[in-house]
């Protein structure tokens, strides 16, 4: 299969350059234009929502969409993990061989069960090698606020995820992550996960450090009002005194040789 399916031109014209991706390492206010420039928020979700009201799982879930959209041709097979009741197989099922392996433990507010009806279900975490995941087989991986819910501390589940994702995953095929993160007035909180994958693979953006994240005007954080019904509620903090939720974003192609 040849990638990209839009041409390197095409995608400069549209606002996205994805292998100059350092631009999309973490949410941005221009890429919500962007979105909205492309219909994509109305084409996924049927509807648009004033961006205050917004969750991070929104845009995420637009950045894994735009993705889909201008570089994975039609049919390909695409993996979500953890992916519970995915907004983007829901949408992609009936164009692509879509398949989701979670565990459906309900962690992180997931849910425990779900409609399968289209797609194929994996019910197991990434990572524990399950034979019910071909190896060489997807053409893309991805996962939405997922993966910084792995206990960042255990030194080999980082490295079984990171050797499973690139297990199933073809050669010359593309994986990219969303992790919420949080900007505390400490420092910068990620899970020790996104760390190893920026170590030991060749991404196609940097770690880009807290300060520079913390001076730019164009980082979409979560907004307050959504953070209160949320995230406040669960953690019993304040938003200053919890810090800025935002989504960390990582893309790496596997290479031939893995």
């Amino acid at each position: 299969m040849k990638l990209p399916f839009i041409t390197k031109r095409a995608q400069q014209a549209k606002g996205f350059d994805w292998e100059n991706f350092d631009r999309f390492s973490y949410s941005k206010h221009s890429h919500i234009a962007l979105f909205d420039q492309l219909h994509y928020e109305e084409e996924l979700y049927g509807e648009k929502k004033d961006v205050n009201l917004w969750g991070l799982k929104r845009y995420d879930d637009l950045l894994v969409f735009s993705f889909i959209k201008e570089m994975i041709p039609p049919g390909s097979k695409l993996l979500d993990i953890g992916g519970g009741k995915s907004r983007i197989i829901r949408y992609f099922k009936n164009q692509y061989e879509c398949w989701n392996i979670d565990k459906l433990e309900g962690l992180g507010q997931g849910p425990i069960s779900i409609d399968t009806t289209g797609y194929r279900l994996v019910r197991d975490y990434i990572g524990n090698f399950n034979p019910e995941l071909p190896p060489n087989y997807f053409d893309f991986v991805f996962s939405i606020s997922a993966l910084e819910h792995v206990p960042g501390s255990n030194p080999q589940l980082l490295e079984n995820i990171l050797t499973d994702i690139n297990r199933v995953l073809k050669p010359r095929c593309y994986s990219l992550h969303c992790f919420d993160s949080i900007l505390k007035p400490d420092g910068l909180w990620v899970n020790n996960l996104l760390h190893y994958i920026f170590k030991q693979e060749k991404t196609f953006n940097r770690l880009i450090p807290y300060e520079e994240i913390c001076q730019d005007k164009d980082l979409f954080e979560l907004p307050e009002e959504k953070f209160n019904k949320n995230w406040g509620r669960l953690s019993g903090k304040e938003y200053k005194e919890y810090g800025r939720p935002f989504s960390y974003n990582v893309l790496w192609k596997k290479s031939e040789n893995v």
